[in-house]
This record gives structure tokens, sequence and C-alpha cells, in this order.
């Protein structure tokens, strides 16, 4: 179980950030490190550049933690940016490879609790809401984002390889995130200002057509005296069919209540508010929401 800590940013590259156990911190690049002694169970991984503060990117794979570091690895030293299949986050990190150097390093945990899906995606919502707690910003090449200067490659199904853009140019994949919540009344997760959010009064799911509700933000949803945990966190641009979705899911008598904030007109600021909230709440709970994952 990943254990609550007051982090500082140099937690962040520490052997036991969070309670769990970290690997050294290893070349990034096959030629100069040694991947091969990265664990082949589930696990999560963490990327830093020598140049650069804070973290690149945070990671969780169900299958073997080596092939999947080896995978971006792979990516992130092409000669030319990858597709985003089959790692996400490659086109990213070849692009600060690009810019700043090849100086990146991964280190990585096995914990046993990776070998469950939805307690490994909750410790790496935890470990990326620490991180944009500690940084202000989320590692650079989570979100499906890209760096200023730099046009995002499809997926490979669609044949676009991206690379640096002509001066002056710029991508929406480019804009920047959000920056944290406030994080004030953590352990509260049905309070109407929970993270320091302005949560609106519960409706059940049966009333979605009640309250009037913003073009876009984060939701969650419980049962009445089943809390903690809450069943689920999720954002959307689009409240009234996600919701009637829901009531689907969770029935017509749970709870739901919704907030907004400033800058969440993008997904990728939403889900980063998401994440968030989810890693929040695990840390806080010692669970991950009932349904998430």
């Amino acid at each position: 179980m990943v254990q609550r800590t007051d982090m500082n940013e140099t937690g962040l590259y520490d052997d036991d950030w969070l309670g769990l156990e970290w690997s050294p911190w290893l070349s990034l690049d096959r030629e100069d490190g040694d991947l091969s002694t990265i664990s082949s169970d589930p696990g999560l991984y963490r990327v830093r550049h020598q140049e650069q503060d804070g973290l690149e990117y945070i990671g969780e794979t169900g299958r073997s933690t080596r092939g999947r570091v080896g995978s971006l690895a792979r990516g992130t030293y092409a000669e030319e940016m990858p597709y985003r299949d089959p790692h996400t986050a490659a086109p990213c990190l070849w692009a600060v490879r690009d810019r700043y150097g090849p100086e990146f390093e991964v280190s990585y945990s096995v914990p046993p609790e990776a070998e469950d899906k939805q307690e490994r995606k909750a410790i790496e919502a935890a470990l990326i809401a620490i991180a944009r707690r500690e940084m202000g910003e989320s590692p650079t090449a989570n979100f499906g984002r890209i760096i200023d200067g730099y046009k995002q490659s499809s997926y490979n199904k669609d044949g676009i390889v991206g690379g640096p853009l002509p001066e002056g140019e710029t991508e929406p994949n480019c804009e920047g995130g959000r920056g944290p919540v406030p994080w004030e009344n953590a352990d509260a997760v049905t309070d109407p200002n929970w993270m320091g959010l302005e949560w609106s009064e519960p409706y059940l799911l049966d009333n979605r057509l009640e309250p009037e509700l913003p073009d876009n933000g984060v939701y969650r949803i419980w049962y009445e005296g089943d809390t903690p945990p809450l069943a689920y966190i999720g954002e959307t641009s689009a409240f009234t069919g996600r919701l009637r979705r829901h009531e689907d899911t969770f029935g017509s008598e749970a709870l739901f209540s919704v907030a907004t904030a400033d800058r969440l007109e993008a997904k990728h600021k939403r889900t980063e508010i998401e994440t968030e909230l989810i890693g929040s709440h695990y840390l806080n709970t010692c669970q991950s929401p009932q349904h998430q994952f």
C-alpha cells in the first residue's frame, strides 16, 4: 500500500518515494544502460532528464515492466519521431531528446499491488497527483501532450510522422496543462470543498436533469452512507449524456455532484484534474473509487 507522506521535489527521485521500493536510476538509452535488469513483472516507472527539473513521465503496465520501458526507449531514441503506438509518451520524449539532449534516466517499482489492475492504476494516479502538487504541473509527457515547437505523430494507422515545426507554428497538443488544485480538505471526499474545488450540492442520478450543469468539468458519484470510497470520479464536456450512461451503470439512487474551474475547456486539462482527484482519493482513503478503472 502506498504510504501518505509529506513530499518535496527531491522526494520525486528517492528510492522510497511514496513508500514504494524503487530501483536505482538507469539510463533509458539501451546502448548506455542495462534495461535488461528491469523486472518483467507488472509495475510502475518514472522518467527524468538530467537537464530538466522534475519528472518527464510516470507510467504503469500490467505486463512486463521491462518490455514497456524498452518500448518507450526504442521510440525515444529512434531516428525520427515515433508513432503514438505502441507507447503514447514516446513522441513527446523524442522531442525532449531532440531539444535538450539524450540524458534520460528511468527508475521502476514492482510492488505486489501492481498485479491488480485497479490498485496499480490508482497508485499511478497517486504518483502523478503528488508530482503535480510538488512540480506545479504534470510530468511533460503525460496526458498525450507534446512540447512547444513540435508536431505530434499520429497513431500508426494514420501514418503521420511528427517532428520539429517551422518557426512560429504550433499545434493544439502543445498547449500547456492546468496547474494542480489546492489540495484543501483532501480527506473528506464528499464535502462541498473537497480538494479546494467548489462542488455542487448532491443530486440523485434519477434527478440529473434538475440542476443547471456547466459546459465542462469533473464529477464524483457515490452512494449515501457508503463513503469512502466514492464509486467513481470522472471528467466530461457533455454532462447530460455522460450522467445518463452512469445512471444505467450505478442506478438511479446513486448521488453525484459536479465541479468546474478555470481552464478546463481542453480534455487533457480535465483529465489532469480527474487524475489528481483519483490520486488524492487513493492517498487519503487507501482505496480507489469502487468502479474506477
